[in-house]
């Protein structure tokens, strides 16, 4: 009888030990967190995933329960400081991406943009998004926050704000599929990519080859086309 507890123990820590290196994702996308979870741990063998849906989960998981390392936007990237950025995407071969604001019919005056409401996807949470986007915009603007991508296009359908702050390759896949005539506010405003980040150096080789081994449908979905090593 101790034999077997001792053995059933001694697997569990094994276990344990084989899952200890984990990985926290957050990255915007019409995919839904459960398959995309499901997708990014084909590829990392060893170590435990776990994709967030809304950045008010992500944070709160990373203050409460740390992970080795973690794969989101820049922004989001730049904000963890207890994590060195070790792998960045590229997309074209740059690392970063311009933004517009997307209106419909008409776009914005980019030199009167205080007080108008814009739309954005969540990534830093209430009071810190609200910053970095008065920031970028240079106004202070009256932000509405949304927790899916797919929630960006209802707010202009249905007038609820002026303007929505997405990527131009969003624009341009909305454009595509959208009967509205989508008009785009140029901003001379870029934001980094998709990039991933350590707190442990120690699984910077298994996140390397995680990473490294996505296909192309894969890297897609997370807005690259590869990775590059910092």
């Amino acid at each position: 009888m101790i034999k077997k507890i001792m053995i059933t123990l001694i697997t569990t820590l094994f276990s344990m030990s084989l899952a200890a290196e984990s990985l926290y994702v957050f990255v915007p996308t019409e995919v839904r967190a459960n398959k995309l979870q499901h997708k990014i741990g084909a590829y990392c063998s060893g170590v435990d995933v776990t994709v967030f849906g809304r950045a008010k989960d992500f944070h709160k998981k990373i203050k409460n329960f740390p992970p080795s390392a973690i794969l989101s936007l820049l922004p989001v990237i730049e904000r963890n400081h207890l994590f060195d950025p070790t792998i960045t995407g590229l997309k074209n071969g740059i690392a970063n991406e311009d933004y517009v604001l997307v209106s419909v019919d008409q776009p914005l005056n980019r030199s009167n943009l205080t007080n108008k409401k814009i739309g954005v996807v969540d990534l830093l949470g209430r009071k810190a998004m609200t910053k970095f986007v008065d920031n970028l915009l240079k106004a202070q603007v009256k932000l509405k926050r949304v927790t899916k991508v797919e929630d960006l296009l209802p707010l202009i359908t249905f007038a609820s704000v002026d303007a929505i702050f997405i990527s131009k390759s969003l624009f341009n896949q909305l454009k595509s599929k959208s009967k509205l005539n989508l008009v785009s506010t140029p901003l001379n405003i870029k934001i980094g990519l998709a990039s991933a980040a350590l707190s442990d150096a120690i699984v910077k080789d298994k996140l390397n080859e995680c990473l490294f081994s996505f296909d192309k449908q894969l890297n897609t979905t997370l807005g690259v086309d590869q990775w590059r090593t910092l």
